[in-house]
């Protein structure tokens, strides 16, 4: 039924097969490895009062209250560097957050010292991601009051 040189072929195919599945997973496993930063956000929404009918500061953050970053990186395991949260205004620059990340999302507290317009830059294995925001006057409320909102005072 195989006849005389079929063993021979029937060896060259399951041959080919198994090299085809060996080559298919050396190219998987040598994938490069890239922590791949996907970006930058502040969680905590802009501060209460911000919005206030006439003011001119709609939308800002709060000097002296904290904000919940977020810093999505897609796969931390494989981060060959530590992730740097750093805050700029000014010229001055201010590390938040300096260490190899453990999760998916870093979550570092954010306290701008003065108002003012501020870049949040993430920098993970050369991938740099910003985010700008403006920083008006704020007062942090206690905890009871509105879960610690910040007030932003209106600039009008």
């Amino acid at each position: 039924m195989w006849g005389s040189g079929s063993s021979k072929h029937v060896r060259r195919v399951v041959g080919g097969i198994v090299v085809g599945a060996a080559l298919t997973a050396a190219a998987i496993s040598a994938a490069p490895a890239n922590a791949a930063l996907q970006g930058i956000a502040v969680d905590t929404l802009p501060g209460y009062g911000s919005s206030a009918n006439g003011s001119s500061n709609y939308n800002l953050y709060g000097a002296g209250c904290a904000y919940t970053l977020s810093v999505i990186v897609g796969d931390p395991k494989s981060a060959k560097s530590t992730l740097r949260v750093t805050s700029t205004r000014a010229g001055r620059t201010v590390t938040i957050y300096n260490a190899k990340p453990a999760t998916v999302e870093v979550t570092p507290i954010w306290r701008p010292s003065a108002p003012g317009r501020y870049v949040l830059t993430a920098n993970l294995d050369g991938v740099v991601k910003t985010r700008t925001v403006d920083v008006g006057t704020g007062v942090q409320l206690p905890q009871f009051i509105r879960n610690g909102a910040c007030f932003v005072l209106p600039i009008y």
